[in-house]
């Protein structure tokens, strides 16, 4: 998501972008229908933990490698920005082989293995968070923020599901396939919920709706197991429980709503405990991890912010508008233009 807002950007003033990644995945799907043309290389994950597949890893390596310094030589690109993730390290590798200028944009506050290994190679490191600079002393770097792409988004009205719109509002998402943890604390929580006649966009996931489906029809709840207008939900909510990804901390930034965040423990390097930890520390939301969470735990997390609501808001409406997407590209464009020598970091 953070590539395809920077790549709007740079289509409207003209150029021409290219999309790689792993064929038939998310990536893929999201640049066909914004109509961007997308190579597909195949690239095998590295898992941190002793698996079979790991034995693999060499030979996918460096047939992404071949395939990506091929794709290279055909299309001849002014350069190459990476947003993280595995299939950008082939894509780096064969960008700096070629003496293609390089860019990175990292969205979490821990940076990923790929931008880590390969930071002294970069051209320079958009970053999103100040703690990423322990761990990227070696690079160049600029601290513009998570890029969003601008949605034309009219204002969602909570009646038409069945809803108030002057009435206390909490949304509850666990990701587009769920978290049974979050659901299930949630779901212990409710006659507290009702007792505060606060009323509920609970997002359970596809993976887990039918188990929470008893609540479907209850007063003052709305149980979807995802919908394209999650975040035009997120800007009616007063409170947000949800994980702690770098686009959904970028969301909730932007819509200046305060939230209790669980990170996600599988996630890679456990980047959204991080992500959560400096969210928390700044006073935006509450980290509450899940080895932590139950009905009495969430509960707390809920009274603790609902007494400081107007500070949580405050804090979160002084910061500076999001225009993460036109200040990356503006830079990127400029460095091609001044050259390495010039760049300074900052």
């Amino acid at each position: 998501m953070p590539a395809l807002a920077l790549a709007d950007v740079l289509r409207q003033q003209g150029h021409e972008c290219l999309f790689v990644g792993n064929k038939n995945s998310i990536e893929e799907q999201l640049c066909r229908e914004n109509s961007y043309r997308f190579e597909s290389i195949k690239v095998q994950k590295l898992y941190r933990s002793i698996k079979p597949a790991n034995l693999l890893f060499p030979y996918y390596l460096g047939h992404s490698i071949w395939n990506a310094s091929k794709l290279m030589q055909r299309e001849n690109p002014d350069a190459v920005i990476c947003t993280g993730g595995f299939v950008s390290g082939p894509v780096a590798l064969a960008a700096r082989w070629q003496r293609i200028p390089l860019f990175f944009h990292e969205s979490n506050s821990y940076p990923g293995l790929v931008t880590r290994v390969l930071q002294r190679s970069i051209m320079r490191i958009y970053i999103s968070f100040d703690s990423s600079r322990e761990y990227l002393a070696k690079a160049e770097l600029k601290k513009l923020g998570i890029p969003l792409k601008k949605r034309q988004l009219q204002e969602l009205n909570l009646e038409k599901l069945n809803l108030l719109n002057d009435k206390f509002t909490i949304l509850v998402s666990g990701g587009s396939q769920g978290s049974l943890a979050i659901n299930r604390a949630v779901e212990k929580i409710l006659p507290y919920l009702a007792e505060k006649n606060w009323q509920l966009l609970w997002q359970t996931g596809r993976s887990t709706f039918a188990q929470f489906a008893e609540h479907q029809n209850k007063p003052g709840i709305h149980l979807f197991a995802f919908s394209p207008e999650l975040p035009a939900m997120l800007g009616k909510a007063d409170l947000a429980i949800t994980r702690a990804g770098a686009m959904t901390i970028a969301e909730l930034e932007e819509t200046g709503t305060p939230a209790i965040l669980i990170p996600l423990p599988t996630a890679a390097e456990n980047h959204q405990y991080h992500n959560a930890l400096e969210q928390h520390r700044k006073g935006y939301a509450l980290l509450l991890q899940q080895s932590e969470l139950s009905p009495g735990s969430l509960q707390k997390a809920i009274e603790t912010i609902v007494s400081s609501l107007g500070d949580f808001q405050s804090r979160l409406r002084n910061i500076p508008k999001n225009n993460a997407s036109e200040a990356i590209v503006n830079d990127l464009l400029a460095c091609l233009k001044l050259g390495k020598n010039h760049i300074v970091q900052k």
